[in-house]
This record gives C-alpha cells, structure tokens and sequence, in this order.
C-alpha cells in the first residue's frame, strides 16, 4: 500500500523572513488566532519524515494563496 501527502499553501523560508506572501500570512495568523503560525519547508519536511513519509519533494508555485506545493509518500 502507498499513501500520498500533499500540502499546497503559503509556505515559509527556514530563516522565517520570507518570501513576503508566506511573512505576512504568518502575521495575519498571530493577529487573528490565539496561537497562530505558519510553518516552514523544514518543519514540514520533519513533520513528514516522522510519520514514515519519504521523498518529500517541494514543488514552487505562483498562485494567489500558495507558494508551493509539499508532496511524500509512505509504503506499507
């Protein structure tokens, strides 16, 4: 059996300063949410990587509310 993640969305540098759309959504979540926060290409890759993902891949995207695409797989 193989399981497939995928996660569009406005994802952060690792430093967290960018890109500007992925900053200013983060700011947007610590205003409207108790404990808002958008998440980083390295927290997610870790995320995957230990529920069992491999292959975690970034795919850039250049749409109104995603700056990428995360996709992994799991077998077993």
């Amino acid at each position: 059996m193989v399981s497939r993640a995928e996660r569009c969305g406005l994802v952060l540098d690792d430093d967290e300063t960018g890109p500007a759309p992925a900053a200013l959504m983060g700011l947007n979540m610590l205003v409207e949410t108790r404990s808002g926060h958008n998440y980083t290409y390295g927290e997610y890759r870790r995320w995957l990587t230990e529920a069992g993902f491999t292959g975690v891949t970034v795919v850039p995207l250049d749409a109104a509310g995603a700056n990428a695409a995360l996709v992994a797989r799991r077998t077993g």
